[in-house]
């Protein structure tokens, strides 16, 4: 596995990963029928027209030259984990945590100590592995996904290095 930043030809298979991993993850969480239906067009045109500045970590895992994960982290004003995908059938390999420490490594260079993630309350899975990571669990609030208030925990490092010690 390869980890690279991304480039703008990598959208549209970002955006496909990412509605692979929701549609997985979070099934029982928002409504079925927008999984099934709206999800795949919102996360296309979010991916094909979200700014990124230089400053932001987007990050992708490649294996047989192929996208099976990424990351992405808003730098500005503070680091915020937004995305971490990996395609349903290449969990638990490691590329989730590679990808984090990838970019744990990023911010670092970066000048950066902390960063901080909102992760679907009921994605008991995903919690696990940031609390795995070193990530405390500091707030509990509603966040807006496309539309649909979903409770959520926000996930929060103080030091970075915790990531890729872990």
């Amino acid at each position: 596995m390869k980890i690279r930043r991304a480039v703008t030809a990598d959208r549209p298979r970002i955006a496909a990963i990412q509605t692979q991993s929701w549609q997985s993850a979070y099934a029982g969480v928002l409504p079925p029928d927008y999984l099934a239906g709206q999800l795949a067009g919102d996360l296309a045109r979010h991916w094909q027209a979200v700014a990124i500045s230089d400053s932001d970590i987007v990050l992708v895992a490649m294996s047989d030259d192929d996208i099976v994960g990424f990351i992405a982290v808003w730098v500005d004003p503070d680091p915020l984990i937004d995305n971490l995908h990996v395609l349903p059938g290449r969990r638990s390999a490691g590329i989730g945590r590679a990808l984090m420490a990838a970019a744990a490594d990023a911010l670092e260079a970066g000048g950066h100590s902390r960063a901080h993630l909102w992760v679907v309350a009921e994605n008991v899975r995903a919690i696990r592995f940031y609390e795995r990571l070193g990530g405390r669990i500091v707030e509990r609030a509603d966040y807006m996904i496309f539309g649909n208030a979903v409770p959520s925990l926000r996930i929060e490092w103080s030091d970075l290095r915790r990531i890729g010690n872990s």
